[in-house]
């Protein structure tokens, strides 16, 4: 089994516009994280700051709950979860 990380289009620009990608066996949050870079290295810099931490403007939820809430990058991921990345949207 694996987890699925759901991206919004904009992100998909960085990872040959896949929007849905299955991940397997990755024990937190940031584990997840550093498998999809390695696939898609582009995409790093848009999720993570150079400490390894989400960026402000970036919400990460596993499954429906923001990760802010939980225990942030070492939030446990298991089997069948989905992870949703979802940069902010600004404008004027």
């Amino acid at each position: 089994m694996s987890v699925r990380i759901h991206l919004t289009g904009h992100l998909g620009t960085y990872t040959e516009s896949k929007l849905d990608i299955e991940i397997p066996q990755a024990g937190d949050i940031l584990d997840l994280l550093m498998k999809l870079f390695v696939i898609f290295p582009a995409v790093r810099d848009r999720i993570l700051d150079e400490h390894d931490k989400t960026r402000p403007y970036v919400n990460i939820f596993l499954n429906e709950e923001n990760i802010r809430d939980l225990q942030s990058e070492k939030t446990k991921v298991k089997d069948g979860d989905e992870v949703y990345i979802l940069p902010s949207v600004a404008g004027g």
